[in-house]
């Protein structure tokens, strides 16, 4: 029988543990699939902002290199001259979506994990001190339908930035671009709820 090695046991016993404190194992995979789509999306969206400034960066440093993802949600959501109305809104939306997607994947990166009865969620910026914080505080939800509907929403950003790396010089991908409007503002409902699912349930029409 081949031995475990001992990195492959320790990150069993991590899952196992994981899974004890809310986080089963059919959640942390779609947490893995959500972040490595997102990546795609965020990693690709450079150069869709390359495209969208027609900026040639061989040799030189470029614009993104001192700025922040958000500012490249910008760009997108600015959209360009070359690019037809319609697919200038599926960039808008693409945009909005992204904006709220990114708060939800902020606060599942970054927040602290809190098992209640019936839910788990991280908490991004709490005040549990009474301290103050830059930044408004914020959650995320994680459960199966909710994380579907993360990766899903990544999954089409990253073909909308797909499609704008080359849409600005082949008029081709300004049709594929358009073709994604269903999609784009699909997500862009699922990234409100995901983002303001608390919101949303302390209401009473919820």
């Amino acid at each position: 029988m081949m031995k475990i090695p001992k990195h492959t046991q320790s990150a069993l016993l991590v899952m196992e543990h994981l899974s004890t404190l809310g986080v089963p194992y059919q959640i942390q995979q779609r947490i893995g699939a959500f972040a490595v789509s997102w990546g795609l999306f965020e990693s690709n969206l450079e150069r869709a902002v390359w495209s969208l400034r027609k900026e040639k960066v061989k040799g030189i440093r470029p614009s993104t290199d001192r700025s922040k993802v958000s500012d490249w949600i910008s760009v997108l959501e600015s959209g360009s001259d070359d690019l037809t109305e319609v697919a200038n809104e599926v960039l808008r939306t693409a945009a909005q979506a992204a904006v709220d997607l990114m708060h939800y994947r902020h606060a599942i990166m970054h927040g602290s994990l809190v098992a209640l009865p019936g839910a788990t969620l991280f908490i991004l910026n709490p005040q549990w001190h009474g301290e103050i914080r830059k930044r408004k505080s914020g959650d995320a939800h994680i459960e199966e339908n909710l994380l579907d509907l993360a990766i899903d929403s990544a999954w089409v950003l990253f073909r909308v930035t797909l499609c704008v790396e080359k849409a600005v010089d082949d008029p081709e991908f300004i049709i594929k671009l358009e073709e994604l409007k269903s999609d784009t503002q699909r997500i862009k409902s699922y990234t409100n709820e995901l983002r303001h699912l608390s919101s949303l349930m302390n209401h009473e029409k919820y």
